[in-house]
């Protein structure tokens, strides 16, 4: 009686199974077609921004320092105003300002040595051809040093969004050709990832000394040397990695 009821039970078991089998909604195995495409522009950069440096020094007073980098300071500005466009949207700003007090050391001993103030002036403009122009006024002025030449383009992200248009493009017929030859028909866009390949823009560095805050007042500066400033090409691009669903 007993094995017959354990029979039973298993008939039981097992038909219940079978229609829960029968029930059963799995998902459907996807195929895809993976593909990466990359579109690329050479572009001229419309503008830079260069750094300025105005540094002076004195032994005995912090604030002589200051005074003389700020009369320094207040010349290259009023000097710079006519080299640049400020209904373009050209600017001039304060990037850094330091004050400090220097020291020597002979050994383990610390004495004094002098107070050093410097100024960091960032001039902002759209008008590549007056760079000599704007470093040599600088440098006449007193600027202690020039740095950090950034070129770059005004209109960055609309390229950017033509050459992501562009890599989409690309890498749909891509697909399509690798469909066409696999005899498969691609059904959609199952995952988009885009590749972000922001342009790192080259740095020009060209210094100059004052000779008025390093040498003799009672020499002669000469004339600063026009510089030869070459901006370049910026290259610009866009990617994506691509997935489509086929059948």
């Amino acid at each position: 009686m007993k094995k017959g009821l354990l029979i039973l039970a298993l008939i039981s078991v097992i038909g219940t199974g079978s229609a829960m089998a029968q029930q059963c909604t799995c998902p459907e195995q996807i195929n895809t077609i993976s593909v990466s495409a990359n579109a690329v522009k050479e572009v001229a950069p419309d503008t830079v921004e260069i750094n300025i440096e105005v540094q002076t020094e004195d032994s005995k007073s912090m604030q002589k320092a200051m005074t003389d980098n700020n009369e320094i300071s207040q010349n290259i500005l009023k000097g710079l105003k006519d080299t640049i466009k400020t209904e373009d949207g050209d600017y001039i700003k304060t990037a850094d300002f330091r004050a400090d007090s220097l020291y020597k050391y002979n050994g383990s001993k610390r004495s004094f040595d002098k107070y050093m103030v410097t100024n960091n002036v960032v001039v902002h403009t759209k008008s590549i051809s007056s760079i000599p122009a704007i470093i040599e006024k600088a440098i006449s002025l007193g600027a202690t040093g020039i740095s950090n030449l950034n070129f770059s383009v005004s209109n960055y992200d609309s390229y950017r969004d033509e050459l992501l248009l562009l890599a989409i493009q690309k890498a749909g017929k891509q697909a399509q050709t690798a469909a066409n030859a696999a005899n498969v028909t691609i059904r959609g866009v199952k995952d988009i990832n885009i590749i972000n390949n922001d342009n790192i823009y080259g740095r020009t560095r060209y210094t100059a000394v004052n000779l008025k805050a390093s040498g003799s007042m009672d020499e002669a500066a000469p004339a600063a040397a026009t510089p030869s400033i070459e901006p370049g090409i910026i290259k610009i691009q866009a990617g994506v990695n691509m997935t489509y669903s086929i059948k």
